[in-house]
Parts: C-alpha cells; structure tokens; sequence
C-alpha cells in the first residue's frame, strides 16, 4: 500500500508562509519540512500533519495567519498554471459562471493537494458551497476550539479577488469541530 502524499505546491505555500511570518520558527519548521526533497510530485503526509499540529499550537492567530498567507501563495501559483483563458476570462463570465469555475479550480486544487479529499462544488442564487471530506487540516486527535480549515476558504477567496467583485466567504461547517465535513461559503455581494 503506498504512502498518502501531500502536493508539492501546499507544501511550498506553507513553506514560504512560515518564513514570511514565523522567520525566527522557520528552521524548526523546515526540520520538518525539508525543501530539498520536494523534487519529487509530493511530499510525505507525515512531516505535513506535523506541521499543521505545531501551527495549530503556536501563540495567538498565527495559525490562521499562516493558512491565509499560504493560501494566497497557493492560489497565485496555483492560477499561473492555469491555461491563459482560465486566468483573464473570469472577468468576462457572468458571476454564476464565474462562481462555478472558482469552484472547479478549489476543487481541482484541494484534491490535487491530498489524495483523501473529495470535494462537491453547489452553486446556487450567487452562492458557492464547498463540501470538503478528507480534510488534511482537519484531522486532529481532539476537538478543536477553531476552524481549522482556514486554508479552503482563504484559497477560494484568493481566487475570487483576483476579480475584483465583492463577496462574503464563511466556513459553514468544519469536520475538526465535529460537522460530518467542511463547508465553505461564498455568497457574491451586490455592488
């Protein structure tokens, strides 16, 4: 049976996270880490979940802050991937189009990121649902006191403003505070 594995490019967000806003933790983190080793397709499962345990017990918002940090890293490589007429068309597509790519792209992103997620995408009335099973952010031993998915709704948010349109994003439900899954909700806002 082989190892789960965890996509390069969530590891490098949160790499690069981490050294933007915990510069003095960094070399505890790349303990754990190890950027050398990332020239394969993905990183062990093991030295992530580490990573995401230790952030969850640092001081303050620093979790939150390192999730939303590394979530913008991601959605921006994560779209310059993409094919030209993802990146510049969102612009053009009516918002319940646009919505409905915003999320295919999550999707695609959060199950590419861990093999164990699967991800349903509802677009309804200018509302976008995320339902997230599998989450690698929310599998901790004990309950938490916080979302702990802060990462899903950050990237979707990420790629939503890069259109410029107003919206609100929620986390509806999280699995960490015992949902049966994570919800993820942007609601497009009147201008």
């Amino acid at each position: 049976m082989s190892e789960a594995r965890i996509d390069r490019l969530l590891a490098a967000a949160l790499h690069q996270a981490i050294a933007d806003l915990l510069p003095m933790r960094l070399e505890f983190y790349e303990s754990y880490l190890r950027p050398r080793g990332w020239r394969e397709d993905a990183v062990n499962l093991a030295p992530i979940s580490a990573v995401l345990s230790f952030l969850r017990h640092e001081d303050g918002d620093t979790h939150d802050a390192v999730m939303v940090q590394a979530a913008a890293y991601a959605s921006t490589w994560w779209m310059a991937g993409q094919p030209w007429h993802v990146r510049t068309g969102g612009r053009l597509l009516p918002r319940w189009m646009r919505l409905r790519q915003v999320g295919t792209l999550a999707k695609r992103h959060f199950e590419a990121s861990y093999r164990g997620t699967k991800v349903k995408v509802h677009v309804r009335r200018g509302r976008l649902d995320l339902e997230i099973r599998g989450s690698i952010f929310c599998s901790s031993r004990e309950q938490a006191r916080d979302a702990q998915c802060r990462y899903y709704l950050a990237f979707a948010e990420a790629l939503v403003a890069q259109d410029a349109w107003p919206h609100r994003g929620t986390l509806v439900a999280c699995r960490a505070l015992g949902g049966e899954c994570c919800v993820v909700r942007l609601e497009a806002q009147d201008q």
